[in-house]
């Protein structure tokens, strides 16, 4: 399965109305963020199967188990990272010339965001794609979200069209690597700094490569299957439903492909950022350590 053989079609938020667009806001009021990430713009294209899905979803969001393991996602992502794989120090060198120490805080607020955000979208992508596998899963009483996470500020994002050239020629790179026909949330949130955009890249594209890498992508997956499986509240989406809800066979399918492959996108996705905020990380001297 490939994006090349999916229909893909993203619903700007911008652009959408009625009962999809207070969807959208729903949804970045119960994650806690400020923007709404590629695969909501995704399923919104369907409404009606969108409405379906964050009915279904809802509930779990007001748990505390769902933050919790989407928590832990992003700490196996981390320790992958940090134990099986290089990482320079992106704090200071070529990043250095392009933002103030000011910017560089906004630039490690920035990745804490992406960070938080990937990991609760590899939970929930994994408890979608576990919803059409075991539409019938129980539910049972969760833990009521006392504190949740709050990301208020929106990232600067440069968008494809208004992005320079040198910009560009790093986001279809990206796009060419990751074999994705989209630059994603983060890519475009990076650009406001280009020399770290480019430094980034430039040294995580031949980590994407390895048997390892994808060694740790493919756990990292099973993991948020297994997680999503434990939620009390799972997501529950039986065919039949979909069908009496008015959508067409060729739609459904077009859902069920797109969960997979935003499942494995966001599987990298949770490895790619984790990477920006080691790399970003004061790093001890090894004297020190000892």
């Amino acid at each position: 399965m490939s994006w090349n053989n999916t229909r893909l079609h993203l619903l700007n938020e911008h652009e959408a109305e009625g009962r999809t667009k207070e969807i959208l806001e729903e949804i970045k009021q119960a994650l806690g963020v400020p923007c709404v990430n590629t695969m909501f713009q995704a399923l919104a294209f369907y409404p009606r199967f969108f409405e379906l899905f964050w009915n279904t979803a809802k509930p779990a969001l007001y748990t505390q188990e769902f933050f919790i393991y989407a928590e832990r996602l992003g700490a196996e992502a981390y320790t992958r990272i940090v134990n099986y794989f290089s990482i320079p120090d992106l704090r200071n060198g070529t990043a250095a010339t392009d933002f103030r120490n000011p910017e560089k805080s906004e630039l490690q607020e920035a990745v804490e965001l992406y960070d938080y955000n990937y990991s609760v979208l590899l939970l929930l992508s994994a408890a979608l794609v576990y919803a059409f596998e075991h539409p019938d899963a129980r539910v049972r009483e969760g833990t009521p979200l006392a504190i949740d996470s709050r990301y208020l500020k929106e990232p600067v994002l440069m968008d494809e069209d208004a992005a320079p050239l040198r910009t560009r020629r790093v986001y279809e790179d990206i796009k060419r690597t990751l074999r994705i026909p989209f630059v994603d949330l983060c890519y475009l949130g990076f650009a406001r700094w280009p020399d770290f955009l480019s430094s980034y890249w430039d040294s995580l594209k031949p980590l994407l490569r390895t048997p390892l890498y994808e060694h740790s992508r493919l756990a990292l997956r099973d993991s948020a299957l297994s997680l999503a499986s434990s939620l009390p509240k799972p997501l529950r989406l039986a065919t039949s439903e979909m069908e009496e809800a008015g959508l067409s066979t060729a739609d459904i399918d077009s859902v069920i492909q797109l969960s997979e492959l935003f499942l494995n996108l966001l599987s990298k996705q949770a490895l790619n950022v984790s990477y920006a905020r080691i790399a970003l990380e004061e790093k001890v001297p090894m004297e020190m350590a000892a």
